[in-house]
């Protein structure tokens, strides 16, 4: 049946589409992209066909092999060109011809000049079968739907199918006016010179295969994609700076379906970044259930899929994240390209498929911004408890020898108890571009304004002052720490090494200072108990050597001797958080433990904690 549904396709071969290379997938040259592979069959005559990838090879690089004399490119997104300069819409700006074509011995006529993924081409094929592949990046099927009438040109709709299906399963849900009684119409004729013929579909034809186009009627316009909507359209692109990306697959069909992404090897594998590895370095969380599941499974190998059935209309969203300190372990080089494929399908008797690239550059380091810069934690002291230390007679027997030794230690741990009220304070904690975190008694902001209008500003800690034409911006004070050491280095631990399990050594980090009897913080020192020239606990027997509490009667020794200080902080890392999924604020715990200042052991102080980053800057300005 040749009808004038097909003359404004002829008509539209031959037009120019200047805005058509904007829907092909914008990458710099450099970058290495993943691939897959189509087969492209076609038979004498008039052919339509879904194209899948977008090739990196020119229109006249590809076209000029294929026994054709001119190619047409169906852009269905013509149909919804911008509507303007009126108030009921019935006027068009921007119009868009429906079709371009490239033309073997007319170059100079030709519009099309690249082909994008997810488009429909119509030739005439000049041999009696013929078979090529296509290789290129995926993108998954997007369809704008026209209304149409018995002048206009029907839909040119694609198929992206995992194998042979039924084509009222696959539209189930589409704007067609009726999936099962509806006109559907195939392309054929085998004069060239003439207007392709719309050949209906008949009973015993009523399959379609990957790559199947038809032409179809439809009673509004709408832009459903198929049984699967997958975002985003170009898939997940983490640049050279980003560890996260999102997928989304929205049901567009009528019944629930089970659907499946599945983590892919690309065909050029061999030209990505230790392509072999890849997957270990990629990890996915479900994002609908992240209120009760922060868990990040890894992908691990190739192959490796994810399941969830969906109820029509519902969304999964799917988060991946990358591991760019591994990833980056074995190559520093900035720019270098990585890549992989995902295959989303379902189960149902449509067979719906789509494929999105995932993919990136190395930054060209080892490591990241993260978690560098200045932290403060806010503390709420609100528990204590005591350590006992007592001496305790050990009697051993060596060879029928009674040994004993009588200065052994046994400690003895209370149980926590409420205190009075409840202790706040702020801790600022600043980690540099070495990995050094050191906790700070004060640090200033300032800076200035450059000439371009930009604020640059230093972080200021110790007796370091700024200069005076800088602006202070910002000042914190940790008035519970000594001023004789304004700066305090961890002493062990590393409070931004997430746990990969349920060790307890990782997310922690120590500090440790001594306050001298006589410095200005001491803690004993106060206007009714000054300094006492390091007497005994009767303040008239002069106290021997050294710092040791036994030397004492009393729980409380003298103020002559100094007190030490173990600051303990840990992050409190849910399951799914890691290095490559960095947040800017946790929440924790504190343990102060204060020695030197009973006879009989420690005090312990602790409460919750959280930590937040206030700046980036890695560098200190130090006196």
């Amino acid at each position: 049946m040749k009808t004038a549904r097909l003359r404004g396709v002829v008509r539209g071969i031959g037009g120019s589409i200047a805005l058509f290379a904007a829907l092909s997938c914008a990458r710099s040259a450099e970058a290495v992209l993943p691939h897959i592979s189509q087969n492209i069959s076609m038979v004498a005559g008039w052919n339509a066909v879904y194209v899948e990838v977008a090739p990196e090879q020119t229109a006249d690089e590809i076209f000029t092999s294929w026994p054709v004399d001119n190619v047409g490119l169906y852009d269905p997104a013509s149909f919804l060109a911008t509507r303007q300069f009126s108030a009921d819409w019935t006027s068009q700006g921007l119009p868009r011809e429906n079709m371009v074509a490239w033309y073997r011995d007319a170059p100079e006529a030709s519009t099309l000049k690249s082909i994008p993924a997810g488009s429909v081409i119509v030739v005439f094929c000049k041999q009696d079968s013929f078979v090529t592949t296509l290789r290129g990046v995926p993108a998954p099927p997007r369809i704008t739907w026209h209304a149409t009438g018995p002048d206009t040109v029907h839909n040119f709709i694609g198929f992206s199918v995992s194998q042979k299906t039924e084509i009222a399963a696959y539209l189930e849900g589409s704007p067609c006016e009726n999936v099962e009684s509806a006109s559907y119409y195939r392309v054929g004729g085998d004069q060239s010179g003439e207007v392709p013929d719309t050949r209906a579909i008949r009973t015993f034809d009523k399959y379609i295969y990957d790559g199947s186009v038809l032409l179809m009627p439809s009673d509004k316009i709408s832009d459903w994609s198929g049984v699967l909507n997958v975002s985003p359209l170009n898939g997940i692109n983490f640049g050279q700076d980003s560890s996260m990306g999102k997928l989304s697959v929205r049901n567009d069909g009528k019944v629930a379906r089970t659907v499946r992404v599945e983590f892919a090897q690309p065909i050029n594998h061999d030209e990505l970044f230790k392509a072999p590895t890849l997957p270990s370095f990629f990890h996915v969380l479900d994002l609908d259930t992240v209120v009760t599941n922060t868990f990040w499974e890894p992908v691990e190998l190739y192959g490796k899929a994810f399941y969830k059935t969906l109820a029509p209309g519902e969304t999964w969203n799917l988060g991946f994240g990358l591991d760019r300190t591994g990833l980056q372990k074995n190559e520093l080089r900035k720019g270098l390209s990585f890549g992989a494929i995902l295959k989303v399908s379902e189960d149902s008797a449509a067979h719906a498929k789509a494929v999105v690239p995932i993919y990136g550059e190395t930054s060209g380091s080892t490591t990241t911004a993260w978690p560098n810069g200045l932290w403060i934690a806010d503390v709420e002291l609100d528990s204590i408890r005591m350590v006992e230390l007592r001496r305790v007679v050990v009697t051993n027997v060596v060879q029928g020898v009674q040994v004993v030794r009588t200065n052994a230690l046994e400690t003895a741990l209370s149980e926590k108890s409420p205190t009075g009220g409840k202790f706040r304070l702020r801790l600022p904690i600043h980690r540099d571009r070495e990995g050094r975190t050191r906790l700070l008694q004060r640090v200033v902001s300032a800076g200035s304004t450059s000439e371009n209008g930009t604020f640059n500003y230093k972080l200021y800690v110790g007796a370091a002052k700024p200069p005076d034409t800088d602006t202070t911006i910002m000042r914190i004070s940790a008035v519970c720490l000594p001023t004789e050491l304004p700066v305090v280095e961890a002493s062990e631990g590393n409070l931004w090494e997430p746990p990969a399990d349920n060790t307890s050594e990782k997310g922690a980090m120590k500090f440790e200072f001594t306050v001298a009897a006589n410095g200005a913080t001491s803690l004993l020192r106060h206007p009714y108990h000054p300094q006492h020239d390091g007497l005994r606990w009767d303040f008239k027997t002069p106290a021997p050597d050294g710092d040791d509490v036994y030397n004492y009667k009393y729980d409380v020794k003298p103020e002559t001797f100094s007190v030490k200080s173990e600051i303990k902080l840990k992050i409190d890392y849910g399951e799914g958080t890691r290095l490559w999924n960095p947040e800017e604020s946790y929440s924790g715990t504190c343990e102060w433990s204060i020695s030197g200042l009973r006879h009989d052991g420690n005090v312990v102080v602790s409460g919750p904690m959280t930590i937040r980053r206030v700046s980036s800057v890695s560098q200190l300005t130090l006196k």
